[in-house]
């Protein structure tokens, strides 16, 4: 049996990892990026990719698949604001290190890839994912294909503005994107301007205690993102909105209020049938995606 070699490339680690065709995780090893420069970036890839080639688990396709929280062209990062990058050929530079072809794959993309082929949207060709973790992403998937756009930046769910002029700034660089509200660190920097410590799931909880600072903040943040997402179900009517993240994993609340939302501000025909399901393979959706898109 062939694996696919895949990896996930974040903004505070790195994994690399065999996976079988039928998306199950055989072997991956992780290391952190305390150096997020281009170069030891790839010099931290390759030397996982060495480390899990010498497991000896069987053949391996010949390419890297690499998912990537990035505004992806080719090879070509043209935006990656969690590890500061801009208009880097990262790809290339990654396969004459590891001596292989590399896709690049948004992270989003890759995520919702491994749900669709062993996660919470198996099978489905028409799925809408939404991860809410240090930023916000999305992908979407359309009739079984993923949808890339005319320059390959499709489905930046993130920087889609929740407020029409102004707004709270981005780590993109623009001003009032959904990820300034609600994306973990910029929700969490907010929460320190506002006088609360603490995460997002902190502030779940002081909200729900009827801290009124807390409440304010919380409803204004989440409330941008259940409605973005009920306005993606009108446009694309899926089949299955697919969330996760480490924010949305640990803060049940913002998960029903979507549930909520989508069910009384979508419109009636595009919801119709609609599930809304955690991810199923939790942090493994991407590099799981990604080595089966490489």
């Amino acid at each position: 049996m062939t694996l696919h070699l895949g990896a996930d490339v974040g903004g505070t680690n790195a994994r690399v990892a065999l996976v079988e065709s039928s998306g199950r995780l055989v072997h991956a090893v992780k290391a952190a990026l305390p150096d997020r420069s281009v170069e030891a970036v790839v010099a931290t890839v390759k030397s996982l990719v060495t480390q899990v080639q010498m497991q000896e688990h069987g053949p391996t396709s010949p390419a890297l698949g690499v998912g990537l929280a990035a505004m992806l062209r080719g090879p070509l990062v043209v935006n990656a604001p969690n590890l500061g990058w801009r208009d880097v050929d990262f790809g290339t530079a990654l396969s004459h290190a590891v001596g292989r072809p590399v896709r690049l794959v948004n992270d989003l993309s890759a995520a919702a890839w491994g749900e669709r082929l062993a996660g919470a949207a198996r099978g489905l060709d028409d799925t809408f994912t939404v991860f809410v973790g240090t930023g916000v992403g999305s992908a979407i998937i359309s009739q079984g294909h993923l949808l890339h756009g005319a320059t390959g930046v499709a489905a930046e769910f993130g920087h889609t503005k929740v407020v029409a002029e102004g707004g709270r700034p981005c780590g993109c660089g623009e001003h009032g994107c959904l990820e300034a509200y609600i994306g973990g660190a910029r929700l969490t920097q907010w929460m320190r301007e506002a006088g609360l410590d603490g995460t997002p799931d902190d502030l779940e909880r002081a909200a729900a205690k009827g801290d009124a600072a807390a409440r304010g903040l919380y409803d204004t943040a989440s409330g941008y993102l259940a409605l973005a997402i009920a306005n993606q179900v009108t446009m694309l009517n899926p089949a299955m909105v697919v969330l996760g993240g480490g924010v949305l994993m640990r803060t049940p609340g913002i998960v029903q209020r979507i549930r909520d939302v989508i069910a009384r501000r979508s419109g009636a025909a595009s919801r119709e049938g609609l599930r809304v399901e955690l991810a199923a393979l939790g942090d493994d959706s991407g590099i799981v995606g990604a080595a089966l898109l490489g």
